[in-house]
Formats: C-alpha cells, sequence, structure tokens
C-alpha cells in the first residue's frame, strides 16, 4: 500500500489559478461596462471582479466610466 502522506506527495495545481489581466480589460470596462467585459471575454462574474480589483478597483473603473459616457454626450 502507498503511504500518500504529506512527504512527496503529488499535489495537483489548483483549478482556480486567475488567468492574468488582459491589458485591453480597464478600456472595454470604461467604453461598455459589465455587459461588454461578460461579451468580450465571457468570463465568470467572480473572475471579472478579481479582473476588476486588479485593474484598479470598481470605484476607479466606475469613475473613469462616468467620465467617458459625460464626454459621449457633449458630442
Amino acid at each position: 500500500m502507498l503511504n500518500h502522506g504529506s512527504r512527496g506527495a503529488h499535489r495537483r495545481p489548483s483549478s482556480k489559478l486567475i488567468p492574468p489581466l488582459p491589458p485591453e480589460f480597464a478600456q472595454q470596462f470604461v467604453e461598455g461596462g459589465w455587459r461588454r467585459i461578460e461579451r468580450v471575454y465571457g468570463a465568470r462574474n467572480d473572475l471579472v471582479r478579481k479582473w476588476i480589483a486588479m485593474a484598479g478597483g470598481e470605484r476607479e473603473l466606475k469613475r473613469l466610466r462616468r467620465e467617458y459616457m459625460a464626454g459621449r454626450r457633449k458630442g
């Protein structure tokens, strides 16, 4: 019988590895919001939340989006 103790036991890599933040993620969010992110990346909500945190945080991205949308309304 094999000993599966902590020494020398093979551990599978975590299935919850976070894919790297796409370089254009923040710009996609600013221009299209959450729906565009869902459409472009097809990522799970928990991953999108992690990417938002990695891209500066929800507060910052929403502020940038508001500014972007205000600029579009002005013409």
